[in-house]
């Protein structure tokens, strides 16, 4: 059976973050968002995302931040790029780099009852000002979306910042922010 598929993973990141609280424990807001990204592609973002933003904040310098739950307003996919791939969809900005504006957001489709889709569509990363830069980003491929904008340039502690893939195994997974 494959690991995978069978729930350890969800299980997991639920009792990690419930240890990050119950112990109040300290962390960086670049692992804040390398938590958030891993209960996206685990499909535990609608779980978690309160908790994990409720982590207490170890001081560090990262340049990356989870946008707080009320500034998450969708914002029309011909509003933030000109791809045409996202002309019907909603994105909702998600993590933020402070150093160079650039968002990544989740590209969801509009429910019939006028809710947002449960699992994004797409991913893109965004300038609000520059919508014709804008990239996509398949709807398995967050990791990689989180990957370029830790990649800033002007983002030192990002810069550096090892991103290890989730679906490798659970003791190579590297937090480190």
């Amino acid at each position: 059976m494959d690991r995978w598929s069978i729930g350890e993973q969800e299980s997991a990141l639920d009792l990690a973050v419930s240890a990050l609280l119950e112990h109040d424990i300290p962390i960086s807001a670049s692992i804040r968002a390398q938590l958030a990204v891993a209960s996206e592609m685990w499909g535990q973002r609608e779980a978690l995302e309160e908790r994990i933003g409720r982590c207490r904040a170890d001081g560090d310098v990262s340049a990356l931040r989870l946008l707080a739950l009320a500034d998450a307003v969708p914002l029309t996919g011909a509003s933030v790029s000109e791809r045409p791939e996202l002309a019907d969809l909603l994105v909702v900005p998600w993590i933020r780099c402070a150093v160079c504006e650039q968002v990544l957001g989740r590209a969801h489709e509009r429910e019939p009852w006028g809710g947002l889709s449960f699992l994004a569509a797409r991913y893109v990363l965004f300038r609000p000002e520059a919508p014709a830069q804008a990239q996509v980003f398949g709807s398995t491929s967050v990791w990689e979306a989180l990957t370029v904008l830790a990649s800033c340039p002007g983002d030192q502690p990002a810069a550096h910042l090892r991103l290890s893939h989730p679906r490798t195994s659970a003791s190579e997974l590297d937090f480190r922010g």
